[in-house]
């Protein structure tokens, strides 16, 4: 039996691995695909809309409000998403914080090529309409001005506004009873592509740093 029971458990991992790459890479066609993977025998079925949603009313009285409009659904998804800032910080004051690391060094030609070649190829666009394709085949066109680009942002801590705007798509969570409560869905946000590639550098020079300055507790795992 506890083969058995880790045999099962292997394979639903391995299932939920799967689809969250599949999701990760998937084209702007793919992911309305996806959507329609989300049937269940309650709810919306598989079609391409977010049906009337029930949130609770501003007045303590129990009662929840109906909201069927695409405007009020953007504005009750997003609040779902992006709640507000807590009033109050858990943050410690006065906390005796250990020396800052001295920082990675500059971004190579190297670094930026990886990342690009990491790029699923037809992965849906972003507002900045550049296709990971794009990228790959004019990468050595490309790739003395994203050196030049990236060094400078992190060099003169500045940050392109643009890079700020992103394309969010709305999607089913699998498996929920009731598709009527924002926290029923989830959002895939497509950023901006050369904004991926700078992000992925990064993420891999702190992921190297915190391991490197055992800044992680044993019990970190993920994320």
């Amino acid at each position: 039996m506890p083969h058995m029971q880790s045999y099962g458990e292997a394979i639903i991992k391995a299932k939920r691995q799967h689809w969250e790459e599949f999701l990760e890479n998937a084209a702007e066609q793919d992911l309305w695909t996806a959507n329609k993977y989300f049937k269940e025998p309650t709810g919306d079925g598989g079609k391409l809309r977010i049906p009337t949603l029930k949130v609770p009313g501003e007045e303590a009285d129990g009662l929840l409000w109906e909201v069927n409009t695409n405007d009020g659904k953007a504005k009750v998804l997003a609040q779902a998403f992006f709640p507000k800032k807590p009033e109050l910080s858990r943050v410690p004051e006065d906390y005796d914080y250990p020396e800052p690391l001295p920082p990675p060094p500059p971004i190579t030609p190297e670094q930026i090529a990886h990342q690009i070649k990491r790029l699923s190829p037809f992965k849906a666009s972003s507002p900045d309409e550049i296709p990971n394709v794009v990228l790959q085949k004019c990468i050595e066109q490309l790739l003395d001005h994203l050196l030049y680009l990236f060094r400078g942002v992190l060099a003169l801590r500045t940050y392109y506004l643009g890079w700020q705007v992103f394309t969010m798509a709305v999607l089913r969570k699998p498996g929920k009873p009731n598709y009527e409560v924002p926290k029923a869905y989830r959002p895939i946000a497509l950023l901006c592509m050369i904004l991926k590639v700078l992000t992925a550098i990064v993420v891999e020079d702190i992921s190297h740093m915190v391991e490197k300055g055992t800044l992680l507790p044993d019990t970190h795992f993920g994320g």
